[in-house]
């Protein structure tokens, strides 16, 4: 196993130098630290435990059941992937911070991914930083009590008009902290599709943390990582020191909500809908997060059958809206 982790990072290391930069999973920080303690109710700290070790990111409620994060605060860095590929069995602890229940303790989940971009290999980070992303489902659905984000694909004449016009939040500084005034541009050309860069103050446990139009619950992107040229020693910042002038040589990066990764969540939150009712209605559904298993295909048939529907086995809007029916009303 050991010689095996020495090839892995060989290549990396040979990959980065053929690119020209390095992109890590971890944020800099860049300007001036600015930011502010946070208490937004829909946001809240990711942890995982793999065999390789702890993680812990930061993750928000999309949907009245769901979270989005990033691909690496789930699955872990490139070479843990390779050893142990993304699946359905992974399972996180999703925890409300800033909302205290009476007891004293917060509103916690488990969270088990249900899909997520193609973001794997050890060129993933210069390959395709767009796809850094990961939707989760959760067992209690804590965003139909405390609320959650809208998602939007902002165009760049979007950006131009207010570039700096935008918040992030994360968990880095061992409670939530909001950075109250980012800047955004768009686009680092066609190797780095699907990312925006940012000056948001974010270090390592902000990853996953939202990007937001300031003054509203729009969200658009996910804090990610940094890019910084080859060879370049300036790009990191300490406790109030300013940098000026960031730009694709040396900035943090944002994974932008596509149309494509909206489609995506949008999906996975029907599909893991049907599912949770199935199982509500007693149906063998599989385990909650698993969408595209066999069984939780055959349960599908098996409802549609008993109600006269056309059997499909697949997981639709309208089935969803009818199993709610069926679920609440009887």
């Amino acid at each position: 196993m050991l010689a095996f982790i020495r090839k892995i990072l060989v290549i990396a290391a040979v990959a980065a130098s053929a690119y020209g930069f390095v992109l890590a999973i971890s944020a800099w920080i860049f300007h001036i630290d600015d930011r502010q303690p946070s208490h937004s109710r829909i946001v809240g700290t990711l942890a995982i435990d793999l065999p390789e070790g702890h993680g812990l990111g930061t993750a928000v409620l999309v949907d009245p059941c769901g979270i989005l994060t990033t691909f690496h605060s789930v699955f872990g860095p490139w070479y843990v992937t390779a050893i142990r590929p993304p699946s359905h069995e992974f399972a996180a602890t999703f925890t409300l911070t800033e909302v205290s229940l009476p007891n004293g303790t917060h509103p916690a989940a488990r969270a088990t991914p249900v899909v997520w971009g193609d973001y794997r290999g050890p060129d993933r980070q210069m390959r395709s930083p767009g796809n850094d992303w990961v939707y989760l489902v959760l067992d209690r659905c804590l965003g139909a009590k405390y609320g959650y984000f809208s998602l939007r694909t902002l165009e760049p004449e979007d950006i131009e008009a207010g570039a700096d016009n935008f918040v992030a939040i994360g968990y880095s500084s061992g409670r939530q902290m909001i950075d109250p005034t980012c800047a955004i541009r768009t686009g680092l050309g066609s190797k780095h599709a699907g990312t925006w860069l940012h000056d948001c103050a974010l270090q390592a446990g902000d990853s996953g943390g939202p990007i937001v139009k300031h003054g509203t619950t729009t969200l658009v992107a996910l804090g990610s990582g940094f890019v910084t040229a080859a060879g370049e020693q300036s790009c990191a910042v300490g406790d109030d020191a300013v940098r000026f002038g960031w730009d694709d040589r040396c900035a943090n990066l944002a994974v932008q909500l596509s149309g494509e990764i909206i489609d995506h969540v949008r999906a996975a939150e029907i599909a893991a809908g049907v599912q949770r009712a199935l199982l509500q209605l007693g149906y063998n559904a599989g385990p909650l997060g698993s969408v595209d298993e066999p069984k939780a295909r055959a349960a599908i048939e098996q409802f549609q059958r008993s109600v006269g529907l056309d059997v499909t086995g697949e997981a639709t809007d309208s089935l969803w809206m009818i199993l709610l029916l069926q679920l609440y009303m009887g």
